[in-house]
């Protein structure tokens, strides 16, 4: 008897401390990640589809490491056949704000999602930024 007492309390111990960490947790979403050369300015779509997270929502971020004041944008948009494809997301920082994200956007589970990213140029510069989405 007092075996299984010590049993339901390490398993109720374990339920507790696990719960919060799986619910707060928030991060980038796989296959949403679009490197980016800022040596000249440009635009770019990524190839790459991901399905909506369970969560119901992502959001723009992103990064380019470099003290420039120029900036760049970030974007999620939805993927719609033979439509236009609505943005659900996005943001716009200085390359010298370090990594940062937007507000979030609805999302479904069943959805195919993209990122975009603009950006200014740095004649001569080899850095790469990049965007992604997070939940």
């Amino acid at each position: 008897m007092k075996l299984t007492r010590t049993r339901i309390a390490a398993l109720g111990l374990a339920t507790v401390l696990a719960l919060p960490a799986g619910v707060a947790v928030a991060g980038e979403i796989t296959n949403s990640r679009l490197p980016f050369s800022i040596a000249t300015s440009g635009s770019k779509e990524d190839g790459d589809r991901w399905n909506g997270p369970g969560s119901g929502h992502a959001r723009a971020c992103g990064d380019v490491p470099s003290s420039d004041l120029k900036t760049f944008s970030a974007y999620v948009y939805q993927d719609k056949s033979f439509m236009p494809d609505p943005q659900i997301a996005s943001t716009s920082r200085s390359y010298r704000s370090g990594y940062g994200c937007g507000s979030y956007g609805g999302t479904t589970t069943g959805g195919k999602y993209y990122t975009k990213a603009t950006w200014a140029g740095i004649p001569n510069s080899r850095a790469y930024g990049f965007v992604a989405a997070e939940n």
